[in-house]
């Protein structure tokens, strides 16, 4: 199948006016998944915190790590309902808050797909950077589509994304790109706002706490927009990929045209 040139500024304007109709506002969404990753976060600073430089494997300390682990892992399931929810968004449909948790049911395939995607990308940029990102591209559809059909299997998905987005993965990287300049801009103000905080708050579990919740917040402020604006941006990217070619009408045969026209 041929290459098609895809129009980046149309699927940004597009994913700007899923944002704006969105039948549950993307933006109240996020905030909730924003928020939950804040609490999620708390809870493995202060696992971290009382675990400290204690390496050794006592119950409590294995009992630390299991909660550090396990909040990862929530973090990682949360991220796939949040993609069921963007799915959702593009095609226009109502999809609810509880869609967050919609990915529950097999966080097992999430867990395991979101396992051999950091193997392949982190085994890409050992190599150096550019084969790092090329495979990041490459198995970037796989979420979606375990998201939208559950009983896919975890190498299923990632081999439909690399043959889905071979031919794309420069106007896929293009596409994510171009918005740089914003994350640059709103990362700036928090990394200062982080520096400061980290130097100003004792090392404390009470100030480790406060550190991991202003940092959260701050973090959230910035994405509240920028995370459904980049997600809807690159479904919309894959939806185009994705979508079947359209089927040509058939040519009428000169038999059916001369019995069409008697």
């Amino acid at each position: 199948m041929p290459v098609m040139t895809i129009d980046r500024a149309a699927l940004r304007a597009q994913a700007r006016e899923r944002i704006r109709t969105a039948r549950v506002p993307a933006l109240r969404f996020t905030a909730l998944f924003l928020a939950i990753g804040v609490v999620l976060d708390l809870i493995g600073t202060a696992a971290n915190y009382m675990l400290g430089d204690d390496i050794t494997f006592s119950s409590l300390s294995l009992s630390f790590s299991f909660i550090g682990v396990l909040v990862s892992l929530l973090a990682t399931v949360l991220r796939a309902g949040y993609a069921i929810y963007c799915l959702g968004v593009d095609r226009g449909e109502e999809t609810p808050y509880s869609a967050l948790f919609d990915a529950f049911p097999f966080a097992g395939k999430v867990i395991l797909l979101t396992l051999l995607q950091a193997v392949l990308i982190a085994g890409g940029f050992m190599l150096f950077i550019v084969p790092g990102v090329v495979l990041a591209l490459t198995y970037s559809f796989a979420l979606y589509h375990l998201c939208e059909d559950p009983d896919v299997g975890v190498l299923d998905a990632l081999r439909r994304s690399r043959q889905e987005t071979f031919g794309y993965k420069t106007q896929l990287f293009l596409l994510l790109a171009g918005f740089l300049p914003l994350l640059i801009l709103v990362s700036l103000p928090v990394s200062v706002c982080e520096y400061y905080l980290a130097a100003l708050l004792p090392k404390t579990l009470s100030g480790e706490l406060a550190h991991t919740l202003a940092y959260g917040i701050l973090v959230g402020c910035a994405s509240l927009y920028l995370a459904p604006y980049i997600a809807l941006s690159q479904i919309g990217f894959y939806r185009r990929v994705t979508a079947p070619p359209e089927e040509e009408p058939l040519a009428e045969s000169p038999e059916s045209e001369e019995n069409r026209l008697e």
